[in-house]
């Protein structure tokens, strides 16, 4: 199934899925045809909210591609291809405005000395819009002082991402506090590293070490429900905001799809279709993007 191309959790819940569906049926997987699917997919319709039929449909198809490909004298094609997935509405973008991004960059001030540093350039990072995945790959060979280079992206979406100048300054200064620690560089070593008492050995810090720093910052802050994946959107929003070629912030954000960044776009035309009502009726515009991020 191309395993390799997802991350850890997405293989973890394509598995799930596919266990679901073979604990369904009892029938060979030789015998398995469309009618079939049309039946699993109403079974899981009756439990199941329309965007995770959806995967559960898209991980057996998943799985039916690697079958033909693999054992082609087992099945001619796949059977979950003529079947149609649900139509889903477009959910909005679950940006955080000015006030509640500027609170968490403040809430690293307390964060320990040891870590301090490091933890100001995660979420930095995580505000140019990386998955909390991808932070966690990054190598110090994936920063050349200007960008970033994200190469074990979701679903294959490697690429590259350039850094503002606190995004850089933050990034620097942890790097400089690794220096003045004397710690040997090369390019496959972790960028972020968890703080243990092994010496002299420098351990990756993973998903949910980033996940639980978050989370950390927003007990700090007293807000509510800040997750790493709410500083994406953030990013993708505000690009949009500033007047970004949707084609041009796409790339940033390394989705793969058209339709599933439209989300990121409502809130910038409706912010534009505002600026132009007050321009039709002679008024003087309100200051409506005073909660905008400033990426300048």
């Amino acid at each position: 199934m191309g395993a390799r191309s997802f991350s850890p959790n997405s293989q973890k819940a394509y598995r799930r899925e596919l266990n679901r569906f073979l604990n369904w049926t009892d029938k060979p997987l030789g015998s398995v045809n469309s009618r079939l699917i049309v039946k699993y997919k109403e079974h899981l319709i009756e439990s199941l909210a329309p965007s995770s039929v959806n995967r559960a449909l898209s991980a057996v198809s998943s799985f039916f591609d690697w079958l033909v490909l693999a054992y082609p004298s087992t099945l001619e094609s796949n059977p979950v291809t003529p079947v149609s997935q649900l139509k889903l509405s477009s959910p909005p973008a679950r940006d955080l405005n000015l006030n509640t991004v500027e609170a968490l960059l403040k809430a690293v001030g307390s964060r320990p000395i040891v870590t301090r540093a490091r933890d100001a350039a995660i979420l930095q990072v995580l505000l140019h819009g990386l998955r909390a995945s991808e932070v966690a790959a990054l190598n110090l060979g994936d920063y050349d002082g200007v960008r970033l280079y994200i190469r074990q992206g979701k679903d294959d979406s490697s690429g590259t991402v350039p850094l503002n100048k606190a995004g850089r300054t933050a990034i620097n200064a942890y790097l400089q506090e690794r220096r003045v620690a004397k710690e040997r560089f090369s390019r496959l070593q972790p960028l972020f590293l968890s703080y243990n008492p092994i010496p002299n050995k420098p351990q990756r810090l993973g998903y949910q070490g980033i996940y639980y720093l978050i989370k950390d910052l927003e007990s700090k802050t007293g807000l509510n429900e800040i997750t790493p994946h709410r500083m994406r959107h953030t990013f993708a929003t505000n690009l949009l905001l500033k007047g970004m070629d949707s084609l041009h912030a796409r790339t940033l954000t390394r989705h793969k799809s058209e339709s599933s960044f439209k989300r990121y776009a409502k809130r910038a035309l409706s912010a534009a279709a505002e600026r132009a009502f007050y321009q039709a009726i002679g008024e003087t515009s309100p200051d409506t993007l005073e909660d905008v991020t400033d990426w300048s």
